[in-house]
């Protein structure tokens, strides 16, 4: 591997290290006002939206909103399923067989 790769890697370690420490040095000992507090309850969700929806609406790297997408059917089963059964894991293993086999027939 060469050098500057090393460097970079380590420079961006660097960095998120300090972004991550920062906020526990400078807000250890605030108090964090009650509408902050709320509004970042949300972010652990929109983080995840935003991961999830491009790959379930654009998979191809085109908007993808037909009917004959298989992501969004199988992304529909393993909603329904958590929300019915509150069981990550067989949700998850629901979801990769109904993708498995919505790709197959469609």
């Amino acid at each position: 591997m060469r050098l500057e790769y090393i460097i970079l890697i380590v420079l961006m370690g660097i960095v998120t290290y300090i972004t991550r420490v920062s906020f526990l040095v400078f807000f250890n000992n605030k108090n964090i006002s009650k509408v902050l507090n709320r509004s970042l309850k949300y972010i652990p969700a929109s983080i995840l939206a935003a991961l999830i929806f491009p790959g379930v609406f654009a998979p191809s790297g085109n908007l993808d909103m037909a009917i004959t997408n298989p992501y969004i059917g199988a992304s529909g089963i393993t909603i329904i399923s958590v929300l019915l059964s509150k069981n990550s894991a067989f949700s998850i293993v629901l979801g990769i067989v109904s993708l498995v086999l919505l790709r197959k027939f469609i």
